[in-house]
């Protein structure tokens, strides 16, 4: 009953005659148990929201049965990792509170279908459908529909509701149209589901707030007092909302903000120890190399699901999960094995991200501090009789300073993004495995300086990012951090030669011209011992740097070579020599 007040109430439908009705549909209720956390005033942040369980009944249409589902545009984009975690960074290093909430009911309070049409030139949809014939009672139940008549009739959908295709897109297009024009937030050129706000103060751009958007969970960062503006506007159209502050769970991460300092710890603890291993007799009886049979190949393919997604806050594991994702279409014994010891080692061993302040400084609420992003860039590469396998790793931090001096030194930083997976390109030796993975970073990390480029100056443009993109002038400086000798040897030559792998040398020259045209502010050689991706390339390798990374801080401990372009240096004011050895 309730939930069919809910969609009368939100205008999802209206009555319409049987013999004009087409693509008419069926339904389907789920049942289930839920936590449920009442709505609050956004005002009131001191307060927890009281959450009680509830059996929520919820009317979802079977949208596979849509005679137009094929031809749908059905795509609503959420917030990738990347931004989740730089949202983060700049709610610490700005001293800003984090907050979340989620939007009831949002597929039911989507743009219509006449507006749908009308912005989008698509030709206007039409659904329709019937609800099993108990249902009816409680439908003339509600006012206008006392002698609602289903033999004759049929309920029309004037929005998209729970089930069809196209919800999503159409809540995605009115959030999007909320935030632009009532919040008056911007969303980025990388990612359009990251949204920030700016203010003009004294004729200088300065960010207030920025708001991560997955679906229909909201992420926010900013001033107190603006983040309540904002809500308040976000409440104007979609009702009420459930906030919490400081403490939360968002797109499976678990959120923890320390109230006075404002660091954050990420971690996925309390879900990793829930994911169930492999069990069955087949792994105690059966040879390691004896293929899974069906019931134990459909265990290996849920458990490995399972802890893919604990990859989002657990980079130390992802080398082992990528190698087992191999496997995942005739997994052996073996596999499943190695599979339950990397769950168990995943719950004996929890670990969070955390983003501590990067210095210790009593700055005013808001301000910033210089920064610089270390990309580093890891490969390994493995000649098997065989096969061949290359993995590359990378880590993208963002690390206190801007002088050189900061680049080659421990230094605290918040890991931004990190990747573990195989090299993109066929390779036939370790310095193309170094020198492609390399290049495969530098392209990844340009994703990361146009937004946080945009943190700082505002939305740029396509073009702009492209200027920037061809010319450098990020706001935070970005240098490479390799651990192969002959890479670094071969990109700071005085003259670039043709190295033995003739192919590659297209891509010696473009990380030489990233560094000459200061697109690039460096790049760094370093040892292997400090080589933090080196986890991300490799199972049996110590993860203690790696680890480190993860508690928030960047540790060199042996000598590293830095270099700059000679005439980048001369225009810095610095002394000539291109290359330094600091321990």
């Amino acid at each position: 009953q309730k939930e069919l007040k809910t969609w009368i109430d939100m205008g999802c439908i209206s009555r319409k005659p049987r013999d004009q009705a087409r693509n008419i549909i069926d339904v389907r209720w789920v049942l289930k148990w839920k936590l449920d956390a009442e709505t609050k005033d956004a005002n009131d942040s001191a307060k927890e929201a009281v959450k009680r369980w509830v059996i929520r009944a919820r009317l979802c249409l079977r949208g596979f049965k849509d005679l137009d589902a094929k031809g749908l545009e059905s795509y609503a984009g959420t917030a990738s990792r990347f931004t989740q975690r730089i949202l983060v960074s700049e709610a610490v290093i700005r001293k800003w509170d984090l907050c979340t909430t989620d939007i009831s009911k949002a597929f039911l309070q989507g743009v219509t279908y006449e507006e749908l049409a009308e912005a989008t030139g698509e030709p206007l949809r039409e659904v329709n459908f019937v609800l099993p014939y108990y249902c009816y009672e409680f439908l003339k139940k509600n006012p206008g529909w006392e002698d609602f008549d289903p033999k004759t009739e049929v309920i029309h959908c004037v929005k998209p509701g729970t089930g069809c295709n196209d919800a999503p897109r159409c809540f995605s297009m009115k959030l999007s149209k909320v935030t632009k024009d009532l919040c008056k937030m911007r969303s980025c050129t990388t990612d359009g589901e990251i949204c920030v706000l700016h203010e003009n103060v004294n004729g200088k751009l300065v960010l207030k707030a920025i708001m991560a958007k997955h679906v229909d969970d909201l992420k926010l960062a900013g001033e107190r007092a603006c983040i309540i503006s904002i809500m308040k506007q976000i409440e104007t159209v979609f009702g009420q909302l459930k906030i919490d502050w400081n403490n939360f769970t968002n797109c499976g991460a678990r959120h923890t903000q320390d109230v006075n300092t404002k660091a954050v710890k990420l971690d996925q603890e309390e879900y990793i120890k829930g994911i169930k291993i492999c069990e069955s007799s087949e792994i105690t009886k059966s040879g390691s190399e004896n293929k899974a049979g069906p019931e134990l190949h459909a265990q290996y393919w849920s458990v490995l699901g399972a802890i893919a997604y604990a990859v989002l806050t657990r980079p130390d594991i992802a080398v082992f999960v990528s190698a087992l994702q191999r496997f995942s279409h005739a997994p052996c014994i073996i596999h499943c094995k190695r599979l339950n010891a990397v769950v168990r080692w995943a719950q004996r061993n929890p670990k969070a991200i955390c983003y501590n302040p990067l210095d210790q400084s009593s700055r005013p609420v808001g301000s910033y501090v210089d920064t610089h992003l270390r990309l580093i860039s890891d490969a390994a590469f493995k000649r098997e009789e065989t096969s061949g396998h290359s993995m590359r790793g990378a880590c993208f931090v963002r690390c206190l300073g801007r002088t050189d001096k900061d680049m080659q030194e421990t230094r605290p930083g918040h890991l931004l993004e990190f990747v573990s997976r195989s090299q993109r390109r066929v390779t036939r030796a370790t310095f193309t495995s170094e020198l492609q993975g390399g290049c495969d970073t530098v392209d990844k990390g340009f994703l990361l300086l146009h937004t946080l480029d945009e943190m700082q100056t505002g939305r740029i443009s396509a073009a702009e990012a492209l200027q920037r993109r061809e010319h450098g002038g990020w706001s935070v400086p970005p240098v490479l951090y390799l651990d192969a000798l002959s890479v670094f040897a071969s990109i700071t030559a005085t003259f670039v030669k043709t190295p033995a792998d003739n192919g590659v040398l297209v891509h010696c020259l473009y990380l030489r011209e990233l560094l000459d045209n200061d697109v690039l502010h460096g790049v760094a050689w370093v040892d292997t011992r400090d080589m933090t991706a080196d986890g991300l390339t490799k199972g049996a390798v110590a993860r203690d740097a790696l680890h480190e990374l993860m508690n928030g801080v960047v540790t060199l401990q042996h000598p590293c070579k830095f270099f700059r372009a000679k005439h980048l240096l001369k225009s810095d004011g610095r002394r000539e020599p291109s290359q330094t050895a600091v321990s």
